[in-house]
């Protein structure tokens, strides 16, 4: 999701290295130097990550962001005492001037995107913005990333260097694609559910106090915006073409709403309309529909929730430190 590995030179002997200078006559050993340096952000940034993705404690969260800055800048720190390998300086350049533009997504959009985290369920377009700050933070490290690498393959074409991958570098690479692809699915399911959440709390406002006009605009809005959401649902495919529990879910859940807006809220609107002169059958009618709605409300939200937080837990493993 926030960035991508390098990929990692081939194995070479440790010659012509001196540690205080970091002069460096071996061109694997300047490559895997700088290559050790992007690791230990990208390790830092996948804690960042399954934080974000597991935890709902913004100042947990925000720490994770914090170390990762705090690791950045070591490694911007390590970068600038380098001298270019043999007055090659590209690699190192287009290096450092990658790290330097991490440091601001990591200290600029990702400090927004945490910043809005404890708003973004106040409105659709909150969400909406959160949402896409996330989306547009990857896209910049994803084309970051890419500079850095092409950067790296020029230098290892000039001083005959075969790039490889270790079996830890491909599993990062994995883990950062595979996390990219859940936050987009996750996003288009949570949206489109999230759009009736809005209309749903004026519903039961109005509910608790018995105002029959608010009632029926907020029944009007909810049948709406149920509409639209599984209209947006139905457009999901199954994620990967087999796991559709999260978006049969939130389907679940919508439809519930829907069906509520076609018989039984109109029949509790009608009863509040005349609610100073109810009979006993219309006191029972009216608790039985409210016992529809928190019974119903209830199983299909608590199934909706565990569904979400099955789907990340399945898909975005935990990293601890």
């Amino acid at each position: 999701m926030r960035l991508s590995t390098l990929g990692l030179a081939a194995v070479l002997s440790v010659t012509g290295l001196t540690a205080a200078g970091q002069t460096f006559t071996n061109p694997g050993e300047y490559n895997n130097y700088i290559v050790a340096e992007q690791r230990a952000m990208l390790k830092k940034n996948l804690r960042y990550i399954s934080k974000a993705a597991h935890s709902d404690n913004e100042k947990k969260i925000d720490s994770k962001r914090v170390e990762l800055i705090k690791q950045t800048e070591l490694s911007l720190n390590k970068l600038a005492k380098m001298p270019a390998y043999k007055d090659d300086k590209g690699f190192k350049e287009q290096t450092t001037e990658a790290f330097y533009q991490l440091l601001k997504v990591y200290s600029e959009d990702y400090k927004a995107v945490d910043m809005l985290a404890g708003t973004r369920t106040a409105t659709v377009e909150n969400m909406e913005q959160y949402f896409k700050l996330q989306e547009v933070a990857e896209h910049k490290l994803q084309a970051i990333n890419d500079s850095v690498d092409a950067a790296q393959q020029r230098f290892a074409r000039r001083h005959g260097l075969t790039i490889g991958e270790d079996p830890e570098g491909r599993k990062l690479a994995q883990y950062m694609a595979q996390v990219s692809e859940v936050n987009a699915y996750q996003h288009k399911v949570y949206l489109a559910q999230f759009r009736t959440e809005k209309a749903n709390a004026l519903l039961s406002d109005a509910l608790r106090a018995q105002d029959a006009a608010s009632f029926e605009a907020a029944r009007v809005q909810l049948q709406t915006d149920a509409k639209a959401a599984l209209t947006d649902l139905a457009a999901v495919p199954a994620f990967r073409g087999k796991d559709a529990q999260y978006r049969d879910a939130a389907k679940n859940l919508v439809a519930f709403y829907a069906g509520m807006c076609e018989k039984q809220f109109v029949q509790m609107q009608q009863l509040m309309l005349r609610k100073d002169q109810l009979t006993k059958a219309d006191v029972t009618a009216m608790n039985t529909c409210i016992n529809q709605l928190n019974t119903g409300g209830q199983k299909f939200t608590e199934a909706y929730n565990r569904a979400g937080n099955a789907f990340m837990a399945a898909y975005i493993p935990v990293m601890n430190d």
